[in-house]
């Protein structure tokens, strides 16, 4: 199925303990890796990552998963499961296969966490997104279906749900492997094209830029052409133009794994059925006045704190993730109060044996400040979830009690 008879797949199912973003925690994630015709290489397992005594999961999160809220302090800490991860993705043979890249996205956020450039999903060949793939095989491929966003829903559309549970991750590890043979066997030129090297991917934008050419991003379901702007590490500035014809300067995170494809794509019929004004979409691209001001809300979390750091705060980032952790110690220096206050936290939810028995004092203080914050907010969430629940629901309001219980014994 690759290019390459060596090539090899790393199913990857992230377990998000909370919504994607700079603060995103995970319970972990299920992984096996294949050959190249998806015949297993490996175990199927759950490397299980540890949630700090700071951070409270989504409660949302923690129902829709039916995660084990008395298992959230098992694991290995995020240092030790970030370094784990590294060293699976660092392949240039690899392809990993995901389902929804915005939750496996957090692993940018747990390595900005571990003093890492945030750059794991660079490092395979390619990262392939299951919905994305279902997302363009709706609207370009050969059926007609309505991709869902969850896993099991778009199973079932496609007659490979056996009644797994939300809970049995390696389940669903394995219905995302079907999932992914089903779309390589019914949409081979999308899959092919969506499987494509992230540097060639990189490169195809790069000629974009140069050339002036606008292209079309698949954003979940919504199409929008976009003329590239330039291109930083892996965040694209593009004006773009949805089909409501709203024009905009926007940031465009590729670690999402969005479609960017050729505008060759829509063809006159698929104009037609996208009800686009595709001409006067183009008209609004190309002649976009220059000082057209940037959407600063989509410019990614990992972009925003690099760009606040000087060229002294990035040495001493640098020093610190190439650093033995046991050779760290209070007061590194540093003239930057964020760095500080980063790396005390890098210690405390990774290393508590560097901590000095007054700065252990200080992380408890720290943890007791955070939960009192947090724990409203939690809550208010549980309670919610119970107020929708089906009136004989018992197997769910034994859930949110046990998720309520699991904040309150805090």
């Amino acid at each position: 199925m690759l290019n390459r008879l060596d090539g090899q797949y790393l199913f990857v199912l992230p377990l998000p303990l909370t919504a994607p973003g700079k603060n995103a925690r995970l319970y972990g994630v299920a992984l096996c890796r294949t050959d190249a015709n998806l015949n297993p290489l490996s175990e199927y397992e759950i490397l299980k990552c540890k949630l700090p005594y700071n951070a409270l999961p989504s409660p949302a999160y923690l129902y829709s998963l039916d995660l084990n809220v008395n298992l959230l302090r098992d694991g290995i800490c995020e240092s030790k499961f970030i370094n784990c991860l590294n060293s699976h993705f660092d392949n240039k043979n690899l392809t990993v296969v995901t389902f929804s890249a915005r939750h496996l996205q957090a692993l940018n956020a747990i390595s900005l966490r571990c003093f890492h450039s945030p750059n794991i999903l660079q490092k395979p060949k390619s990262v392939f997104d299951v919905k994305t793939a279902l997302n363009v095989a709706s609207i370009f491929g050969v059926q007609s279906f309505t991709a869902q966003s969850d896993l099991i829903a778009n199973a079932k559309i496609f007659n490979l749900y056996e009644n797994e549970k939300a809970n049995d991750h390696i389940a669903r590890l394995k219905l995302l492997i079907k999932l992914f043979k089903k779309i390589i066997t019914d949409n081979y030129k999308i899959a092919s094209f969506l499987l494509r090297p992230t540097y060639d991917k990189l490169n195809f934008i790069k000629k974009s830029i140069s050339s002036k050419d606008c292209l079309v991003l698949l954003d979940n379901s919504a199409i929008k052409i976009i003329k590239p702007i330039k291109l930083h590490n892996t965040v694209l500035y593009a004006l773009t133009c949805n089909s409501e014809e709203e024009l905009k300067y926007e940031a465009i995170d590729l670690d999402l794994m969005y479609m960017i494809a050729p505008l060759g794509i829509l063809t006159p019929d698929r104009v037609q059925k996208l009800q686009l004004n595709l001409s006067h979409i183009l008209s609004l691209l190309n002649n976009a006045p220059q000082n057209l001001a940037l959407n600063t809300e989509t410019i990614p979390y990992k972009e925003k704190f690099f760009m606040n750091l000087t060229a002294a705060d990035l040495s001493f980032y640098d020093s610190i993730g190439k650093k033995d952790p046991r050779s760290l110690y209070p007061n590194m220096e540093t003239d930057s109060q964020v760095l500080s206050n980063h790396l005390f936290l890098y210690r405390c939810e990774n290393f508590q044996g560097t901590l000095t028995n007054q700065e252990l004092n200080k992380y408890y203080d720290y943890c007791v400040k955070k939960m009192h914050k947090d724990l409203p907010v939690f809550l208010k969430e549980a309670k919610m979830l119970a107020n929708n629940l089906e009136e004989n629901d018992e197997e769910g309001l034994k859930q949110i009690r046990s998720i309520i219980k699991f904040a309150e014994e805090l």
